[in-house]
C-alpha cells in the first residue's frame, strides 16, 4: 500500500515536473527501481508511462509545431530510427550492464537538461547549412 502511493505520488510530480521543465524521469525512474522494478524494466516503464504527457505537450504546441510542419518527415524518420535502435539497445544490453552505465547515463541526461541550449546554439553555428548532419544529432 506504502509502495503504491509512493509511487503514485512520483508520478504525479514527475509528471508536474515534466509539464513545467522537464526531467521529471529524475524523479520516477528511481522511484520505480526504489520498489524493486528491474532497470531495463524501470526504463521501460518510465518511458511507456511519459509518452502520454510528450504526446499532450505535443498537441498543446500544435498551432507552434504547424509552422515547422516541413521539417516533420526528417524529425520523426530520425526520432523512429533512434527510438527503435535504443530499444533494441537496451534489450541487447545484460541487466547488469545497463546497471552500472545507469549513473553514466543519469548524467549525460543532467548535462543536456542544464546545458541543453547552449550546447543546441553551439552545435547548429557549427553545423549550419549541414542538413544531414543536424539530422544525425537528432538520432543521437
Amino acid at each position: 500500500m506504502i509502495e503504491g502511493v509512493g509511487l503514485f505520488l512520483a508520478g504525479l510530480i514527475g509528471g508536474m515536473v515534466n509539464a513545467i521543465a522537464g526531467g521529471g524521469s529524475f524523479i520516477t525512474f528511481p522511484a520505480l527501481m526504489a520498489a524493486g522494478v528491474s532497470p531495463i524494466a524501470a526504463n521501460a516503464t518510465n518511458t511507456f508511462a511519459s509518452s502520454a504527457g510528450y504526446l499532450s505537450g505535443a498537441a498543446g504546441f500544435r498551432r507552434e509545431l504547424w509552422a515547422h510542419r516541413h521539417q516533420l518527415p526528417r524529425v520523426a524518420v530520425s526520432a523512429l530510427i533512434g527510438g527503435g535502435l535504443g530499444a533494441w539497445l537496451l534489450l541487447q544490453t545484460p541487466e547488469n550492464t545497463f546497471s552500472r552505465a545507469i549513473p553514466w547515463l543519469l548524467l549525460l541526461a543532467t548535462v543536456l537538461l542544464v546545458w541543453g541550449d547552449p550546447l543546441r546554439a553551439a552545435l547548429r553555428r557549427h553545423f549550419k547549412g549541414k542538413q544531414s548532419l543536424s539530422a544525425l544529432g537528432g538520432l543521437l
